[in-house]
């Protein structure tokens, strides 16, 4: 059995599909405006913390400040090579591993200075040697490069046993050792000869 389709019928479905359609088309022409409310949202936030970026950004540039103030008034001297030229500061650095390597019962067999480097306001001068030393002479002489004064850094280091046979070393083995090291420290950048 059907049921006659009566005007009522179409007229109220047809209202509910004009509903659903204008429902559509009301949600579709709102979408932007919650959109712009989104990003109004955003830039309130943004807005909000710009002041204390802003803080932070002042702030950084008061610290490069003072750091060029204290580097323009100069490190503590006793920590960089003495020499108004970096020759001059690469023979003092020379003659300053020359003295320890001696001092420590070693003999250089050769010493090299490397040419100088910029590093900031600084220039790098570096050296490298090689020696035969004793176990604790080596000891000896890494402990007062890295904690004596003028600093100086340990770049790189290469030991090895020396021997005259063919027999294994000694567990307990003292030397005499052949070391190769390359050293730096860092002078005052005045001049470059």
């Amino acid at each position: 059995m059907t049921m006659p389709s009566s005007g009522f019928s179409r007229a109220s479905l047809a209202l509910a599909v004009l509903a659903i359609v204008l429902t559509a088309l009301g949600a579709l022409a709102a979408a932007p405006f919650l959109q712009t409310r989104k990003l109004e949202a955003a830039i309130a936030e943004k807005q909000r913390r710009l002041p204390e970026l802003r803080a932070q950004i002042a702030h950084e540039s008061e610290l490069k400040k003072e750091h060029a103030d204290l580097a323009a008034l100069g490190q503590d001297k006793s920590l960089l090579l003495e020499g108004d030229k970096t020759g001059v500061a690469g023979a003092n650095l020379q003659s300053l591993v020359n003295g320890l390597v001696t001092a420590n019962g070693g003999t250089a067999s050769s010493i090299q200075i490397l040419p100088p480097k910029e590093d900031g306001n600084l220039m790098r001068i570096s050296v490298s040697l090689s020696i035969n030393v004793g176990t604790d002479g080596l000891r000896d002489i890494v402990h007062s490069l890295e904690t004596g004064t003028p600093l100086i850094f340990i770049d790189d280091i290469v030991v090895r046993g020396i021997h005259e046979d063919f027999r294994p070393t000694e567990p307990h083995y003292l030397g005499p050792l052949e070391v190769t090291l390359q050293v730096s420290g860092f002078a005052v950048q005045n001049g470059s000869s």
